[in-house]
């Protein structure tokens, strides 16, 4: 796993217990928002989607949606 990965699965741990469940995707999304506009990109971070869903998923929807914004540039 990479450190980007694991700095972001550390931040997660640190905060994902203290957010209700029904905004635990919603707040995953807003970390991995957040990590990408620092540089971080899909392939040194794609190790999340195997440990917690909601990264999975979050995952998925931040950088699919990035991946199609750059492919309209």
């Amino acid at each position: 796993m990479s450190s980007e990965a694991q700095v972001i699965l550390d931040v997660w741990e640190a905060v994902r217990d203290h957010v209700p469940h029904n905004k635990r995707a919603s707040i995953a999304q807003d970390v991995l928002i957040a990590f990408a506009d620092y540089g971080f990109e899909s392939g040194d971070i794609a190790s999340i989607v195997d440990e917690d869903p909601d990264l999975a998923t979050a995952f998925d929807e931040v950088f699919d949606e990035l991946d199609e914004d750059e492919d309209e540039l």
